[in-house]
């Protein structure tokens, strides 16, 4: 999986966002299950709105991104 160049170094610097999700609690479910996952992860909110009404993001390293794409996929419907 590759990212668009935008999304280096963008909002969070380095980091990549893994998800985007509502709210707080929801986002801490996302850090944890990386975290056990052996994937480093942080919250924070996102600058913009999405569409559907995300606003904390869960970035994690570009190095785990793909890794952290296929532990969410596993464990959400």
């Amino acid at each position: 999986m590759k990212f668009p160049s935008s999304a280096r170094g963008g909002e969070y610097g380095l980091l990549v966002a893994a998800a985007t999700v509502a709210d707080d609690r929801a986002a801490e479910t996302v850090r944890e299950l990386l975290r056990h996952n052996g994937i480093r992860a942080t919250c924070g909110p996102s600058r913009h709105r999405s569409a559907w009404g995300g606003r904390i993001r869960v970035p994690v390293f570009p190095e785990d991104a793909v890794r952290a794409y296929q532990v969410l996929c596993r464990n959400t419907r």
